[in-house]
């Protein structure tokens, strides 16, 4: 299990995104700290989990959401990724391998999720 989860939408609205995760737990709150900034904290198997949304996290068109937790119902990025696309249908990316500290994994390599499909892809 990742220590955390974090993900990149294109293109995908915030209230889209907020929708597909009140639809999937129960949000206990919610905040707007800044105009690009949302984060939510929902509760999942007895535990709170934190989420962030940023808006132009990666460019001005990606969405970064990041659960920052080892309690998510998903294993890794990949999964949650595939999750986040099969309900929203927006492009999604994530790091190919999850984060490590000390991993020897090549940082440009990512994982892309869309309507053509998926795979590794470099993300310069």
């Amino acid at each position: 299990m990742q220590t955390d989860i974090e993900i990149y939408l294109l293109s995908c609205p915030t209230d889209k995104i907020i929708n597909w995760l009140e639809g999937e737990f129960n949000v206990i709150e919610k905040t707007q700290p800044t105009a690009v900034c949302t984060k939510l904290t929902f509760e999942y198997q007895q535990t709170d989990i934190k989420v962030t949304i940023l808006e132009q996290a990666a460019g001005k068109r990606f969405t970064s959401v990041w659960f920052d937790s080892d309690k998510t119902p998903w294993e890794d990025d990949m999964a949650c990724a595939r999750q986040a696309f099969s309900t929203l249908n927006c492009e999604v990316r994530c790091n190919y391998q999850g984060w490590e500290e000390a991993g020897e994994q090549d940082p440009d390599q990512w994982w892309r999720i869309n309507q053509q499909g998926e795979g590794p892809f470099i993300w310069t």
